[in-house]
């Protein structure tokens, strides 16, 4: 890093480790720029378009057909959210919404956007939308008491479920 201390420049280059990766192929991100705006390059050794070079560099293989796609589109989509944090939990706030958050849950063709927050206090409210499929899920969480909560799922499915949460040592 260079720079003032409050506007550092980062150049940071990061490979993945070639011997575990498929077909001899060397991916890596590349991060350059001011600190609060840096710019992110992906790059593969042969070249190829940016899904397979991400692919590599994540999963260390190619986009396998559909199934491979399905991640690959989950885990951008996920990587674009989170770099959406700070904008959302403005939101929230302006709304008075707590801890208003956007995320991707599930996995696979079960992959969801989900945007939640809390509307009280104990009071979680929680919607996803398919990400490659348009089913809505709509999940009220309420505390209990400490660690005792009950849990309402409304969507392709419905369900109400009591959790208890504990930690083991």
């Amino acid at each position: 890093m260079t720079g003032p201390v409050d506007q550092p420049y980062v150049n940071i280059t990061a490979i993945r480790n070639p011997d575990t990766t498929a077909d001899d192929v060397k991916a890596g991100v590349k991060v350059s720029g001011l600190a609060t705006e840096p710019k992110i390059d992906i790059f593969s050794d042969p070249t190829m378009p940016q899904a397979n070079a991400l692919s590599y560099l994540l999963r260390g293989q190619d986009i396998d057909g559909e199934t491979g796609g399905n991640a690959l589109t989950t885990t951008l989509i996920g990587l674009s959210l989170a770099r959406s944090g700070k904008v959302v939990g403005d939101i929230g706030q302006a709304f008075g919404v707590q801890d208003l958050q956007l995320d991707t849950a599930g996995t696979g063709n079960d992959s969801q956007v989900t945007v939640s927050g809390y509307v009280l206090p104990g009071l979680q409210v929680k919607y996803g939308v398919g990400i490659f499929n348009s089913l809505g899920e709509f999940t009220v969480r309420y505390r209990i008491i400490e660690d005792f909560y009950v849990e309402a799922v409304s969507g392709l499915y419905s369900s109400v479920t009591f959790l208890y949460q504990f930690e083991v040592d």
